[in-house]
C-alpha cells in the first residue's frame, strides 16, 4: 500500500486552505493600523512554518516510499543514511539496509507481507528535519524446510528521519530510520521457529563450507565440528538480541552471507573483522528500543498492536500454519 492515500488528511489538517501570509502581506499594504509589523512578521514565520510542514508531507507521498521495495533504496537514502533496530545493530549506506531488509525475502520464509494498513503520525515537521513515524502489522511463515512450522503476525514501528530540498516537496532523502520489533517476536521467530536441523545444516555445509572457505579454514571446521560448535551456541534471548554470540545472529547473517561473501567474517565462532573493520555476532551493543523511540512513541506501537488483538506485552500472535502455495508467496506492498 502507497502512502497517498492516507497523507491528504494531514496535508488538510497541517495547511489549511487559506495562506496567513498573504494576509499579512495586504494588511501591511493597506496601512492597518492596529497591527504591528512584529505580529505580522510573526504570522508570516508561521504560515512558512506550516508550509515547510506541507512540503514534509507532499515529499513523502511524492516519494511512494515503500520500506519492503529495496530495489529503490538508491533514490530515498545516501551512503550516510543509517538503519537500526536495537536488537541487531547499525546499518549504513543502501547497499547494507538492502541486505538487511530483504532478510524478510531469505528462504527461511514462505511469506512476509502486511496486514492491514498502516498508520502514520507526524512526530516533527520542519524545514530542517521531518520525522514521520509508520506502524503496521506483518505477517510471516517459516519456510519449514528451515525450521519448524510457525506462522507470527506481530506490530512493527518504523520512525524515518528526512527532509525535503523546497517547499514543493522534492529532494526526498531520508537521513536515519530507526526499527521497531518486539523482543518477544523476536526471540519466538529466531529462538524457536528458525530452530532445528534444517537451518543449521545451511548455515554450516551451504554457508561457511561452500560460500565462505576462508572462514571455514579459518575456524579450523569440518562438516561435524561446525554443527556441533553451532548448536553449542545459546539462541537468541528474551531481548531478541541478534548482534551477540548466538545462533540468531548467525541466522540473520547467513542470509547476507549468501549473496555477499564481504558478509562471511560475521558467520565465525571466533572473533573476526569484516571488510569495514567491524566485529559482529561476537557482543551485543546493548542498545535498546528507548534508545530510539520516546515513551510517547513506544505507547503508539503498543496501541496498535492492542487494538490488532495481539498480546500487550509479546505485540504479537501466532496464526495458523498453512502450507504454502501460489497465492501465498511473498508481497512487497508496505
Amino acid at each position: 500500500m502507497k502512502l497517498s492515500s492516507y497523507l491528504f488528511p494531514f496535508l488538510t489538517a497541517v495547511v489549511g486552505t487559506s495562506s496567513a501570509s498573504e494576509v499579512a502581506r495586504n494588511r501591511l499594504r493597506s496601512g492597518a493600523e492596529t497591527e504591528t509589523a512584529s505580529n505580522i512578521s510573526n504570522e508570516i514565520s508561521h504560515d512558512a512554518d506550516d508550509a515547510w510542514k506541507q512540503a514534509c508531507l507532499v515529499g513523502l507521498r511524492m516519494a511512494k516510499f515503500d520500506f519492503l521495495e529495496t530495489e529503490r533504496y538508491n533514490e530515498w537514502y545516501t551512503e550516510d543514511s543509517v538503519m537500526q533496530l536495537s536488537q541487531s545493530g547499525t546499518f549504513t549506506g543502501p547497499e547494507e539496509m538492502t541486505e538487511y531488509v530483504d532478510f524478510t525475502r531469505a528462504k527461511f520464509f514462505d511469506y512476509y507481507k502486511r496486514v492491514g494498513k498502516p498508520n502514520y503520525y507526524p512526530i516533527s515537521l520542519a524545514e530542517k528535519e521531518c520525522v514521520v513515524m509508520i506502524v503496521t502489522n506483518n505477517k510471516m511463515q517459516v519456510n519449514a524446510n528451515y525450521g519448524q512450522p510457525a506462522c507470527l503476525e506481530t506490530t512493527v514501528g518504523f520512525k524515518m528521519q528526512y527532509t525535503v530540498s523546497d517547499l514543493q516537496g522534492n529532494g526526498f532523502n531520508i537521513h536515519r530510520m530507526n526499527l521497531f520489533y518486539s523482543p518477544a517476536v523476536l526471540h519466538t521467530l529466531f529462538a524457536d521457529a528458525l530452530k532445528g536441523d534444517g537451518v543449521r545444516d545451511f548455515i554450516c555445509e551451504t554457508i561457511l563450507q561452500e560460500k565462505c572457505p576462508l572462514i571455514w579454514e579459518e575456524n579450523d571446521l569440518d562438516v561435524e565440528s561446525c554443527k556441533l560448535r553451532y548448536d553449542a551456541l545459546p539462541s537468541t534471548d528474551e531481548g531478541g538480541y541478534l548482534d551477540e554470540k548466538t545462533t540468531g545472529c548467525r541466522i540473520l547473517h547467513s542470509a547476507f552471507a549468501e549473496i555477499n561473501p564481504k558478509h562471511c567474517a560475521h558467520m565465525s565462532f571466533i572473533p573476526m573483522k569484516d571488510y569495514k573493520g567491524r566485529t559482529w555476532c561476537q557482543e551485543s551493543g546493548g542498545v535498546v528500543p528507548e534508545d530510539l523511540f520516546t515513551e510517547e512513541e513506544l505507547l503508539l506501537i503498543e496501541k496498535n498492536a492492542i487494538d490488532m488483538g495481539y498480546d500487550k506485552d509479546a505485540m504479537y500472535k501466532s496464526c495458523n500454519y498453512t502450507a504454502p502455495d501460489s497465492s501465498d508467496m511473498y508481497v512487497t506492498n508496505y
